[in-house]
C-alpha cells in the first residue's frame, strides 16, 4: 500500500544518520500538537517541513499543511499553510511575504535570532528624491523595517521551491487535474539514481527528475543491504529525503540556517 503522506517516526529515523534530528522533548509535543493543528485549521495534510536553526538556541519548527494540489500547464499548485512553534506545542501563522518583502529578505544573511519580534533594519536610496545640488548633502535614505518572522518565511519558500522531493510516477493526476497519491506505485526501480526522484512541482508524467537540476546540486546515497536511499542537497544545506524500498515509504526533513550554498559552484 502507497503511503499517503510521510510518517514522522520513519521519517526521524531513516534521516537521523544525516544530522537531521529533532530534541527529543519536542518530538513528544510533536506527535500530539500537529495532529490537532491539522484538525482545527482544516488541513487534509499537515506534517513537519523542518527545523531553521536561531542564535539564542530557540529554533523555529516549521510545519507544512495543505488540502490539494492541481496541475496546470505542465506545473503542479499546491494551496500550502506552515505553521512555526519554537517549543513544538503551540503553532502560529508564518504569513507569506509580497515580492518586495521578498527581495529585501535576500540581502538579510547569516542566522536567525530567534526573537520572533525582532525587526531587521534596511537603509535604500530614495528613487524620488531630487539630486543634490554641489555642496549639498546626500538625500537621507528610506528605512525599512523587516520581521525576522518575515525572513523566516521567505527563507521557507526558497527552500520549498527548489527542494520538495518525491520519488517519480508515486503520483498522478486525476480527472479533476488533482494531484494524488498513485495507489499502483511498486516502488523505484533504481533507487540510487537521480532519475528515480523529482520535485512535487513537476507535473507526474512530465519526465523532469532531478538529473535535470544544476548538475552536483544533488547527491545520492543507497544502502542496498536496508534497502535506504538518502538524497542530499548540496545547494541547501540541511534538506534530506529519504526513499525506503522495502517499507515503499519516503520523506524528508530540513534543519539548518535556511542560507542557501552560493559556494556550490567552486565545490564542483
Amino acid at each position: 500500500m502507497v503511503q499517503l503522506e510521510p510518517n514522522f517516526t520513519l521519517v526521524l529515523k531513516h534521516l537521523a544518520s544525516s544530522g537531521a534530528v529533532i530534541p527529543a522533548e519536542q518530538q513528544a509535543a510533536l506527535d500530539h500538537s500537529i495532529p490537532i493543528q491539522r484538525i482545527e485549521s482544516g488541513l487534509k495534510s499537515l506534517v513537519l517541513w523542518g527545523r531553521i536553526t536561531a542564535l539564542n538556541g530557540k529554533d523555529y519548527l516549521i510545519a507544512e499543511g495543505f488540502n490539494t494540489a492541481t496541475s496546470r500547464d505542465g506545473t503542479v499548485t499546491y494551496e500550502t499553510k506552515y505553521f512555526y512553534s519554537q517549543d513544538g506545542a503551540r503553532w502560529s501563522d508564518l504569513q507569506p511575504v509580497d515580492a518586495e518583502t521578498a527581495a529585501r529578505c535576500t540581502r538579510i544573511k547569516g542566522q536567525l535570532s530567534g526573537d520572533a519580534a525582532k525587526n531587521y533594519e534596511l537603509e535604500e536610496k530614495d528613487p524620488n528624491a531630487p539630486a543634490p545640488a554641489e555642496g549639498e548633502e546626500e538625500p537621507k535614505p528610506l528605512v525599512f523595517q523587516i520581521p525576522e518572522l518575515s525572513v523566516l518565511r521567505y527563507r521557507v519558500d526558497s527552500i520549498t521551491a527548489a527542494t520538495s522531493v518525491i520519488p517519480t510516477d508515486s503520483a498522478i493526476v486525476n480527472a479533476a487535474s488533482q494531484v494524488v497519491p498513485n495507489r499502483l506505485f511498486a516502488g523505484c526501480a533504481y533507487p540510487e539514481k537521480l532519475e528515480a526522484y523529482q520535485h512535487r512541482t513537476a507535473s507526474p508524467g512530465s519526465g523532469a527528475t532531478l538529473a535535470q537540476d544544476l548538475r552536483g546540486a544533488w547527491c545520492v546515497h543507497y544502502d542496498a543491504f536496508k534497502g535506504v536511499a538518502q538524497v542530499r542537497s548540496l545547494l541547501w544545506p540541511g534538506y534530506f529525503f529519504y526513499y525506503a524500498a522495502n517499507e515503499l515509504t519516503w520523506g524528508a526533513l530540513y534543519v539548518g540556517d535556511g542560507n542557501r550554498n552560493n559556494d556550490l559552484i567552486f565545490m564542483l
